[in-house]
């Protein structure tokens, strides 16, 4: 009996090549390769003959964490928040923290040792690492891991405030007191840099603190909590997430560890407008199908509204509801790594880790990610990559739709949200900040409509 397809003759990349430049009437194929702002080469088809080598999976645990992303500024109504967002379907819990709390009242009738839970603070906010430390530290009841995760990251806090609460050892001082590795490299997505510099300076960022913790002979026992904001640019975002865990098993060679990692996600706010702003319901599903393709362990939809008025229940019970579409209807915690063996998204997370790990090493033959933040050479970088992006926007080679395109001409944006307000003073250094694409055409959709506003 003859084999199916035995009949059709093979093919392979450069029979498709000759085939497209003759379909396209001779065109040099070359011309239809294009390089993304991240200097990664996109070709107009792929096939196994782009694979250096066989693929496995990066992850074997496709399922994640539905979190709710809660801003405390009142503890009982971040605690009644929680709650309700725990009897609708979350199984995590992310705290961003900026000031003294009384945490047993935002903990109240929670059992964190059953969910998976992280409080980012500040150092106003240190406290809470001594309030829970008959939890903190202590493996999920049901899964054996650690689940629960304080994070105080000094260097992150650096970046962003541009000097030392105390100073650098005090500071880093308090990496001893932990049991995990926190590394926040949401700020560096969020203000604007490339998505190749953003892995340099997170995985930096793990050396830095692996130097340290090494030095202290405190480099043990280790989990290795990384919180990445995901940005629009679906295959790149996956590719990079699966590039973040290449990277890190790459440096824990060097230090003979064998740390679990863990990535907690969240969707940007650097794409998010104020203008059409139901718009960033869609904008927020495909990153977090991007988080949840890419690996990501936990997971925080930003609800469509957050930072431009009061979250609400609708809007938190439609961030929710998108990943709960993506579990319950989609099933993507059903398949390992589903991206593995993909030509395409195997061929950039490959791109994007070798170009990442140059630029690594770059920044520690410049003496470290410290270092660096000092002689402002970090900063610069993303300087370079947010006018790129502002340009593309201003352009319309980088589309917001609502935005800079398809804009509703009849709505008019009552005030432009600052963000989280922090005191302008003379620092150490120039501080890493958050900046969103839309701000200017917000700026003047708002003049047009108060032409008496003063600037």
């Amino acid at each position: 009996m003859q084999k199916l397809f035995t009949e059709f003759e093979g093919t392979n990349s450069q029979k498709w090549k000759d085939q497209i430049v003759k379909d396209l009437k001779g065109i040099d194929f070359n011309q239809l390769i294009w390089k993304t702002h991240n200097g990664i080469s996109v070709n107009p088809f792929y096939t196994s003959e782009d694979i250096k080598e066989k693929k496995e999976p990066l992850f074997s645990e496709s399922d994640w964490d539905i979190c709710e992303h809660i801003l405390v500024k009142d503890e009982k109504q971040a605690n009644q928040r929680a709650i309700n967002a725990l009897k609708n379907g979350v199984s995590g819990l992310s705290f961003y923290i900026h000031q003294k709390i009384n945490t047993a009242a935002l903990i109240k009738d929670i059992s964190l040792e059953h969910i998976y839970s992280n409080f980012f603070i500040s150092n106003d906010a240190l406290h809470v690492l001594e309030d829970l430390k008959n939890i903190y530290g202590t493996k999920n009841a049901f899964e054996n891991k650690l689940k629960c995760f304080v994070n105080i990251d000094p260097i992150c806090l650096y970046a962003y405030y541009g000097e030392w609460h105390d100073n650098q050892e005090a500071d880093m001082e308090v990496l001893n007191k932990l049991v995990h590795i926190p590394i926040n490299a949401s700020l560096y997505e969020e203000a604007g840099a490339s998505t190749v510099n953003e892995l340099a300076f997170a995985l930096s960022h793990v050396n830095e603190y692996f130097h340290f913790l090494n030095e202290k002979g405190n480099l043990k026992d280790k989990t290795i909590h990384a919180i990445f904001s995901v940005a629009p640019d679906f295959f790149t975002e996956i590719a990079k997430l699966r590039a973040f865990r290449k990277l890190v098993a790459l440096l824990q060679e060097s230090y003979g560890t064998n740390f679990p990692l863990h990535i907690h996600a969240q969707t940007a706010q650097l794409d998010k407008s104020v203008m059409d702003v139901y718009t960033n319901m869609l904008r927020t599903t495909t990153e977090a199908m991007s988080a949840v393709i890419g690996g990501a362990n936990s997971l925080s939809v930003l609800p469509y509204n957050e930072g431009f008025s009061e979250v609400n229940e609708f809007s938190s019970r439609i961030a929710r509801n998108q990943q709960h579409i993506l579990k319950d209807e989609s099933y993507l915690n059903k398949v390992n790594d589903i991206a593995a063996g993909s030509y395409y998204i195997e061929s950039i997370t490959d791109q994007l880790a070798e170009k990442a790990w140059e630029q690594f090493k770059s920044i520690e033959a410049k003496g470290g990610f410290i270092a660096c933040l000092k002689n402002n050479f970090i900063q610069t970088l993303i300087s370079e990559g947010v006018s790129t992006l502002i340009h593309e926007v201003k352009e319309g080679k980088l589309v917001l739709v609502g935005v800079n395109k398809f804009q509703n001409k009849a709505e008019k944006v009552a005030a432009v949200p600052e963000g989280l307000s922090v005191k302008n003073s003379q620092t150490e250094i120039t501080p890493i900040r958050p900046i969103r694409l839309a701000k200017s055409f917000e700026v003047e959709n708002f003049k047009s409509a108060n032409p008496l506003a003063s600037n």
